[in-house]
């Protein structure tokens, strides 16, 4: 029975030796256990001695295999632990980094506002002083104009009346009503004057009165065109008065509307000699009703495209030079802007420098006083 079961029991053996290799503590104990199981097999056999040295080899090697597998799973964990407590410092090492690129775009975001807030500051600083500046300017050229303007005429009226003063029963009556004429033009002058200074002021604090009336458009342009007549001839120039058949009348203010053609008809023929100063009057419907179209045309010197942004600005002039050829204190252009607003109309121009003029005035054929309808009557 012994040598029939001696092959059985050693098919133990390479059992054994294939838990040997296992990869784990519990296959190293079962190594130990079949080691034992076969020397036991071998020993019923009859092998004897050989069977407890194969015994004690495999349960030896088993043993060993055991304890590496043991020290092994440990080295694992030990790394394992490693590994966690790395990704754990990678980890916090990329939170510090995007705190800390948080925390430096947050600065560099808020030191690009900053730095947008001090310019901002400082363009509105330098605006403030070019505005300051400019009024100053603006201040000191009024005083230089109007101190010239205002000397003129007086220096007429004082010239003549001293005249008259001094040899009152010389004179003879032509003469002296020459002299009377010069003397009442010159105070008319200076009237008018004044009176648009004091128009701008009313305008700039709000407190400027229109007078709403109707009255014939026909009579209003012949009575302008009466008026710059003497100019035009001065100038060599020649006035020509295109009228529509359909012009009827119109509600509106009469004395502005008269200052606004007396004004453009006036520059007209300042800025023009030898040449063709046109008046057009035509109604025209818009969506908005009725309107009277007014063109003043030129063949004058014109004006610099430069400086037609700024034509109706008070107190500006193309020529600001102490030289100029041309006097005026520069509101008469500001003043018919304002007065064709408050009439509700508007006013435009074309020019082109050497060749002439064109301003167009459009005035509703019913004007409303912009005050019922809520509207500041100040511009400036």
């Amino acid at each position: 029975m012994a040598g029939a079961t001696t092959p059985i029991w050693c098919l133990l053996l390479p059992i054994a030796a294939v838990s040997v290799h296992a990869t784990s503590t519990a296959t190293g104990i079962s190594a130990v256990v079949l080691g034992f199981a076969a020397g036991a097999g071998l020993f019923i056999a009859g092998a004897g001695t050989i069977a407890w040295l194969a015994t004690a080899g495999v349960a030896g090697v088993g043993l060993l295999t055991a304890v590496a597998q043991r020290r092994g799973e440990g080295r694992d964990d030990a790394l394992r632990r490693r590994e966690n407590e790395l990704a754990g410092v990678r980890s916090e090492l990329r939170d510090l980094r995007g705190q800390h690129v948080a925390g430096a775009e947050g600065r560099i975001v808020a030191l690009t506002r900053a730095n947008q807030a001090l310019q901002s500051e400082v363009e509105r600083g330098r605006r403030v002083l070019e505005e300051a500046l400019d009024a100053s300017r603006t201040k000191t050229s009024f005083l230089l104009k109007i101190s010239h303007e205002l000397r003129t005429p007086l220096n007429a009226i004082v010239g003549y009346t001293e005249l008259l003063l001094e040899h009152p029963d010389e004179s003879e009556p032509d003469e002296l009503e020459a002299d009377l004429t010069r003397i009442l033009g010159a105070a008319h002058e200076l009237l008018a004057l004044i009176d648009s200074v004091l128009d701008l002021a009313r305008l700039e604090a709000g407190k400027f009165e229109l007078h709403i009336e109707e009255f014939a458009l026909h009579d209003l342009v012949h009575e302008c065109v009466a008026a710059v007549t003497p100019l035009a001839d001065r100038g060599g120039n020649k006035l020509k008065l295109k009228l529509s058949r359909e012009l009827g009348s119109i509600r509106s203010d009469r004395t502005r509307l008269r200052q606004v053609l007396v004004q453009l008809l006036g520059n007209a023929c300042k800025f023009t000699h030898g040449g063709l100063v046109e008046l057009r009057v035509e109604p025209m419907t818009l969506p908005t009703g009725a309107v009277y179209l007014l063109s003043v045309r030129d063949t004058g010197v014109g004006i610099d495209p430069a400086y037609l942004p700024r034509l109706f600005t008070p107190f500006s002039q193309a020529d600001d030079s102490p030289t100029r050829r041309f006097g005026g204190l520069g509101v008469g252009l500001a003043l018919c802007r304002h007065y064709c607003t408050l009439l509700g109309g508007e006013i435009s121009v074309e020019s082109e420098l050497g060749k002439g003029t064109v301003f167009r005035v459009q005035v509703p054929a019913t004007a409303r006083d912009p005050r019922d309808a809520g509207v500041m009557v100040s511009a400036f």
